[in-house]
C-alpha cells in the first residue's frame, strides 16, 4: 500500500526529470564542443557556430595569465562530464523518490559551478560574449532543483521545496551583489598589489603600496580629518533630526508645509547646496558674517580657516538631512500610545517619557540612521572639490582640513593616474569604514531595544 502511495505521489513528476536529463545531455555536448574548438582551433565548424564560440580564445590578456584560459577550457571538459553523469542519473532515478535528495545535491553543485563559470567569462572573455552560455546553463540547474524537490518525499518536503524555490528566485540578486559589489571589491584589492601608472603597464609590487601609504603623513592626516568630520556630522545630525522630528510630530498649524520645508534640502543637488553656503560663508558679504558684524563681532573666513572648516561643512551636511527627519517622524508615529499614556498616569514627566519610552522604541531607527550616516560621511569628497576649488583640479595645495580620504583617492588615483596607489587608498577606506561599522554593531547591543526582546 505504501509503495502504491509513493507511486501516486511521483506520478507525472518523472517527466520533468526525464526532460531535465535530456537537457543535461545537450549541454554536455555543447560544453564539449566549445572546449574542443577552443583548445584545437578546429576551423571546419566555424561556419556553423555563433561567432561568440569561434573567437573564445580572445581573452583579456592584460589581466589574465596566459596559462589560465587553456585551464578554463580543460575545466569545461570536466564540467561536461559532470553534466553527462547528472543526465544519466536523472533518467535512471526519475521514478525513485528516495533518490530525490541525491539529485538535489547534484543540482546545487551544478548551480555553483555555473555561477563560477559566469563570473570568469564575464570578466575575462572579451565583450561578455560567452555569458550567454552561463545564462542558459542556469535554466538546466533550476529545472533539476525543481524536479528533485518534487521527487524528494522525505519529511519536511514542503519546507525544502519552498527553500529551493526561494534560492532559485534569489539567484538574480545574488549575481547582482557578486558583479556589482564583491568582484569589484576583490578587483580593487588586486589592483592595489600593482604599480600602475597609466598608460604604462602593470608591475606587480605586492604590499609595497600599503607600506608606502602607512608611512605617509598626508594619508593619516586625511584619515584624522575624515573621522572628525564624520563624528561631528553624525552627532549633530542625530540631534538635529530628532529635534525637528519631535517638533513636526506635534499638532500645529502648517505642519505639512514645514515638513516639506525641512525635507526639501535633501532633494536639492549637493553642488547647488554647497555653492549657496559658500556665498553665505563669504567673509565680505555673506549673510552669516553680516549678522556677526551687526552685533560687533569680527568677520570669520569659515572656509579658509582650519579651526572652522570642518564645523562649517558639518552644518551643510546636517542641513541636508531631511530624509533622516522623515524616517524619524515615521518612527515617532509608531511609538505605542498606550506606553506613553500609562507612564503619564503614573506621573512621569515629558522628559522621562521621552528618555524611557520614546528613545528605546526609536533605537532601531536611530541605529539605522546612524549607521548609514556614518558610512556616507566617511566617503565625503564634494566639499573638497566645491568649497576649496579642488586645489586647482586636484593637483594643487589645499587646506589640510579639506583633504578627506576620498580626496586623497581622487588626487592620487585619478588626477595623478596612479591607479595602484588609488586602489590601495580605496581598500584602506573600505577597511576603515568596516572597522567603525563593526564597532557600532558591537556597542549597539547595550542600547538597542526590540519589542520582541530577542532580536539584538
Amino acid at each position: 500500500m505504501r509503495k502504491s502511495e509513493n507511486a501516486l505521489k511521483v506520478h507525472g513528476k518523472p517527466d520533468l526529470l526525464l526532460s531535465t536529463g535530456v537537457l543535461f545531455f545537450l549541454f554536455a555536448a555543447i560544453t564539449t564542443t566549445i572546449g574542443v574548438i577552443a583548445l584545437t582551433g578546429l576551423s571546419f565548424m566555424q561556419a556553423y557556430l555563433p561567432q561568440e564560440i569561434t573567437y573564445l580564445p580572445a581573452a583579456r590578456s592584460n589581466v589574465l595569465p596566459e596559462s589560465a584560459l587553456p585551464l578554463f577550457f580543460k575545466f569545461l571538459f570536466v564540467f561536461a562530464g559532470y553534466r553527462l553523469i547528472i543526465g544519466i542519473l536523472c533518467i535512471l532515478y526519475g521514478k525513485k523518490p528516495e533518490k530525490g535528495a541525491l539529485l538535489g545535491l547534484l543540482g546545487k553543485i551544478d548551480l555553483w559551478l555555473v555561477i563560477l563559470i559566469a563570473v570568469f567569462t564575464a570578466f575575462f572573455i572579451d565583450g561578455f560574449s560567452f555569458i550567454w552560455f552561463s545564462i542558459i546553463s542556469i535554466i538546466a540547474s533550476m529545472l533539476l532543483l525543481r524536479g528533485s524537490a518534487k521527487l524528494d518525499n522525505r519529511p519536511g518536503r514542503a519546507d525544502r521545496e519552498e527553500a529551493r524555490a526561494a534560492k532559485i528566485y534569489l539567484i538574480p540578486a545574488f549575481l547582482g551583489l557578486t558583479f556589482i559589489t564583491y568582484i569589484p571589491l576583490l578587483s580593487v584589492f588586486g589592483i592595489s598589489l600593482f604599480e600602475w601608472n597609466f598608460p604604462f603597464p602593470l608591475e606587480f609590487t605586492g604590499l609595497s603600496n600599503y607600506r608606502r601609504i602607512m608611512i605617509d603623513p598626508s594619508f593619516w592626516n586625511s584619515v584624522t580629518v575624515t573621522i572628525i568630520y564624520a563624528f561631528i556630522t553624525v552627532g549633530m545630525g542625530m540631534v538635529y533630526s530628532m529635534t525637528i522630528a519631535l517638533l513636526l510630530n506635534r499638532k500645529m498649524p502648517g505642519r505639512a508645509f514645514f515638513r516639506t520645508v525641512f525635507y526639501l534640502p535633501f532633494i536639492i543637488p549637493a553642488v547647488s547646496s554647497f555653492m549657496v553656503f559658500r556665498l553665505m560663508y563669504n567673509p565680505h558679504f555673506g549673510v552669516i558674517n553680516n549678522f556677526i558684524a551687526l552685533f560687533g563681532g569680527e568677520r570669520v573666513n569659515f572656509l579658509f580657516n582650519d579651526a572652522t572648516i570642518i564645523p562649517a561643512l558639518s552644518v551643510i551636511a546636517v542641513w541636508t538631512s531631511g530624509n533622516i527627519i522623515v524616517i524619524k517622524m515615521a518612527g515617532l508615529n509608531n511609538v505605542p500610545r498606550t506606553y506613553l499614556e500609562a507612564a503619564e498616569i503614573d506621573g512621569a514627566g515629558a522628559w522621562l517619557r521621552f528618555w524611557k519610552i520614546t528613545m528605546p522604541v526609536m533605537s532601531p531607527i536611530i541605529f539605522y540612521n546612524m549607521l548609514m550616516s556614518l558610512i556616507t560621511h566617511m566617503q565625503v569628497v564634494i566639499p573638497s572639490l566645491m568649497m576649496a576649488g579642488g586645489g586647482g583640479g586636484g593637483t594643487g595645495v589645499i587646506y589640510p582640513s579639506y583633504r578627506f580620504v576620498t580626496y586623497e583617492l581622487y588626487t592620487r588615483g585619478i588626477s595623478q593616474t596612479n591607479f595602484g596607489l588609488g586602489a590601495t587608498i580605496s581598500f584602506m577606506l573600505f577597511a576603515l569604514v568596516g572597522i567603525f561599522t563593526a564597532i557600532l554593531f558591537a556597542t549597539s547591543k547595550s542600547w538597542l531595544f526590540y519589542e520582541g526582546g530577542d532580536a539584538k
